[in-house]
């Protein structure tokens, strides 16, 4: 009789088996909590140093090295630039007039500027709205974003530009930066061009209107 209860105990143990593998496996598998939030902290660290590098990326300029180099004397390089409204245009055209040609970076794709540009755009409207045709101003732009019209439109908009206002990346090259690269040092630079389309001055820092009114009354009196 014991024998016989110990063989159903057996045979009913054994059967309970498979059911009890086939309920564990239709049960969800509990994620660990520990792994999902270091999951998550990694993501966020992730994306955080990514922001970090393109806000840097963002803060280098392509415009000079910074490094003093010939300042005047020697004939300006020629170029051709397209303007914001899709307007191509020679430097060559303003021969004969004095030339003020501005260099300008964007800091990312949101349309920001170095505070130099804020400034020097300021003075060149102001020496602008002095002069009218009697000075002819270019800025070129250097941006590598694909709504660049759009942005340095908002920007033209915004500071009452003008003058020619174009990108030299629109080429995917920086031909214009690179053939006046002995002259413009850092961001924002502002170079004066004489009648006879020879460099007589540039500015490297935040300047001023009356500063630049002051050589551009001397350029205009040479024959």
């Amino acid at each position: 009789m014991q024998r016989r209860r110990q063989i159903k105990q057996q045979r009913v143990k054994e059967a309970s088996s498979p059911q009890r593998e086939r309920n564990d496996t239709g049960k969800p598998q509990k994620f660990p909590l520990q792994r999902l939030f270091l999951g998550v902290v990694l993501i966020v660290i992730i994306l955080v140093a990514y922001g970090i590098w393109q806000f840097a990326v963002g803060q280098t300029s392509t415009i000079g090295t910074g490094e003093p180099g010939p300042s005047s004397g020697d004939l300006a390089p020629t170029f051709i630039l397209k303007d914001v409204n899709g307007t191509m245009f020679s430097v060559n055209q303003f021969r004969g007039k004095v030339i003020a040609i501005h260099f300008m970076a964007l800091v990312g794709c949101s349309g920001q500027i170095y505070g130099i540009n804020d400034n020097q755009l300021r003075q060149l409207g102001a020496v602008r709205s002095k002069y009218g045709d009697e000075l002819a101003i270019v800025t070129v732009g250097v941006a590598s974003c694909q709504s660049c019209d759009i942005i340095l439109g908002q920007i033209r908009d915004y500071y009452g530009i003008s003058w020619v206002l174009g990108n030299d990346y629109d080429d995917q090259k920086l031909d214009i930066i690179d053939s006046y690269a002995d002259y413009v040092h850092n961001d924002g630079s502002i170079v004066l061009i004489d009648k006879s389309f020879k460099v007589a001055e540039v500015y490297d820092n935040v300047t001023t209107a009356n500063l630049l009114s002051a050589r551009i009354d001397q350029l205009l009196q040479v024959a």
